[in-house]
């Protein structure tokens, strides 16, 4: 094995070079008016612990999500939450479900999975780790002190007394901010951050995802319901952390859950000083607006998409018009559902929300969980139901 020291380079270097590879649809561009665009990078990738060997999974961009009340004409086809490093679980999950679909088609053994004898479900192979890159830190609560020293916010919305209900969508909820209003709490569930006269969206920030599925795993309701082992990650690659940085990351992941009974499975934090090279260098850089996808299947297949708005490049339309036909992502929960009712008939009839509440023990550990990010209660992002 290559030695841990080198492991860092090795990630940010390969998933560099295959961001290289992208279509230019699926990049930051330099605008006319002449102001350059960056964009967060992530990957998941798999190490081989017996050879050191790394297989990338999937590659994702992305820096934006959507305003709840979209979700009331999703039907299942827009993603909701694009930043980058959600998008690559969503697309580690695809990955899964569409090599248990081609197990089942064909008959062949995975690279990535193997059966398990006792229930015929699968699990992940023993000798795979999982690794999940981020070119900067997660959005939310790890990142709020290292935007609070270089942000040019006014000072007046980056400490907030408590009492004050412009900081919360729900002032009865005062464990959940929007966004960066106030800077100096700490431990605070945070919605996406946007513009103040943005359209409000529900979705948590990153480091609230990331909290909550190293207690449930980054498996979703279907992937889920098809492995009886969960799936974690193991590492957590960003580049250029400082001691602080770490420090943050452990008070925002681990020391949030650490005095409750939920069973949380550490991360290793790794840095590298390999920077991606479309991230933000200067203030006057504004965020893209695409997000992208790349997953890369075991057959040696690759498919990528470019997203905006939530689905496929082009296909977005705006109010309350229906959507385009197969505007929808492979990482959307409809093409997921999809796969998935092909693996499992038995489901064919039920609704994609009729089959997630119907894992009461996943919805039992979310609800625990979420209960202690946020004490006073959760808002949930509106439902988005749909049957295929």
């Amino acid at each position: 094995m290559g030695g841990e020291v080198l492991l860092p380079d090795r990630v940010a270097k390969i998933v560099q070079e295959e961001y290289n590879k992208l279509k230019p649809s699926s990049k930051p561009v330099l605008r006319s008016n002449g102001v350059k665009e960056w964009t967060v990078l992530a990957s998941t990738l798999l190490l081989d612990s017996n050879t050191g060997n790394l297989k990338m999974i999937s590659l994702s961009t992305g820096v934006k999500a959507l305003p709840d009340k979209e979700l009331s004409r999703s039907g299942g086809k827009m993603i909701h939450d694009c930043h980058a490093e959600i998008l690559a679980l969503r697309g580690f999950n695809t990955v899964l479900l569409k090599d248990i679909d081609n197990m089942n088609q064909n008959l062949r053994q995975s690279d990535l999975l193997e059966i398990s004898d006792a229930n015929g479900k699968y699990h992940l192979r023993a000798k795979w780790k999982l690794i999940l890159y981020i070119s900067r830190l997660p959005c939310g609560d790890a990142s709020m002190r290292t935007l609070s020293n270089s942000s040019p916010t006014s000072s007046s919305l980056k400490s907030i007394d408590d009492s004050d209900e412009f900081q919360y969508i729900d002032p009865n909820i005062p464990t959940i901010l929007r966004g960066r209003l106030n800077f100096s709490r700490n431990g605070v569930v945070r919605t996406k951050p946007g513009r103040l006269d943005s359209l409000t969206t529900l979705s948590k920030s990153c480091s609230d995802k990331l909290c909550l599925r190293q207690v449930t795993s980054i498996l979703n309701c279907m992937t889920w319901s098809l492995l009886d082992t969960p799936v974690f990650i193991d590492y957590l690659l960003i580049p250029q952390l400082n001691y602080d940085n770490k420090n943050d990351l452990l008070l925002s992941f681990q020391n949030r859950l650490k005095c409750s009974k939920v069973n949380y499975r550490p991360m290793k934090y790794l840095t590298t000083t390999v920077k991606f090279s479309e991230d933000k260098n200067f203030i006057t850089e504004e965020p893209s607006s695409m997000s992208s996808i790349k997953l890369f299947l075991t057959q040696g297949e690759t498919i990528e998409e470019a997203l905006l708005n939530g689905v496929k490049n082009g296909s977005y339309t705006k109010g309350n018009k229906p959507l385009r036909k197969n505007c929808e992502s492979i990482v959307s929960r409809y093409a997921q559902w999809h796969i998935y009712k092909r693996i499992n008939p038995n489901y064919s009839a039920t609704s994609y929300l009729e089959f997630k509440r119907s894992q009461t023990a996943r919805l039992e550990l979310i609800k625990y969980t979420n209960e202690i990010l946020s004490s006073e209660g959760w808002l949930p992002t509106q439902p988005d139901d749909f049957a295929v």
